[in-house]
């Protein structure tokens, strides 16, 4: 093999290594963060969720999965909602965090979304409000059926 063939070798298979590295969706972007199953065991960062036997890490892709569908859901579903515009006009506001439960042999997504993370640092630190009304609200995510179990939207006191 000449030398500039072999160059044209190494050149493609770098181009195939970035190329696949693109598909590799990181754990934190600038919206949302997956909170890891070691980090939801070893920080107790999601251990006063209930109904759990435990956790799991959801990947990128089965939250831009559930992604695709939680406007519609959300809409489907706006009697729970006090604000105008409707939350789902505007989730584009709302910081998310991710955590992956087990429930009864079936994994789920548990989404927290918040339009205010009151000055913590949402990518470490579950943010939890009592009250706060459409600002805060989590839904329940089943991965293999693809659909929503689950809405709370926070109280407004």
């Amino acid at each position: 093999m000449n030398l500039s063939r072999k160059r044209i070798v190494a050149i493609s298979i770098l181009l195939l290594i970035s190329l696949g590295s693109c598909n590799n969706l990181p754990e934190k972007n600038q919206d949302w963060v997956i909170v890891t199953k070691k980090q939801s065991e070893e920080t107790g960062m999601a251990s006063w969720l209930v109904n759990r036997e435990g956790f799991w890490t959801p990947s990128a892709e089965d939250i831009l999965k559930l992604e695709e569908g939680l406007a519609a859901y959300l809409s489907q579903n706006s009697s729970y909602f006090f604000l105008q515009p409707p939350v789902w006009e505007s989730l584009e506001d709302y910081q998310r965090q991710y955590i992956g439960l087990e429930r009864g042999g079936i994994q789920i997504i548990y989404g927290n979304f918040f339009c205010d993370s009151l000055g913590l640092d949402w990518q470490e630190t579950f943010v939890v409000v009592e009250d706060g009304g459409d600002c805060y609200f989590q839904v329940e995510y089943n991965v293999e059926s693809g659909f929503f179990i689950k809405l709370i939207v926070n109280g407004v006191s």
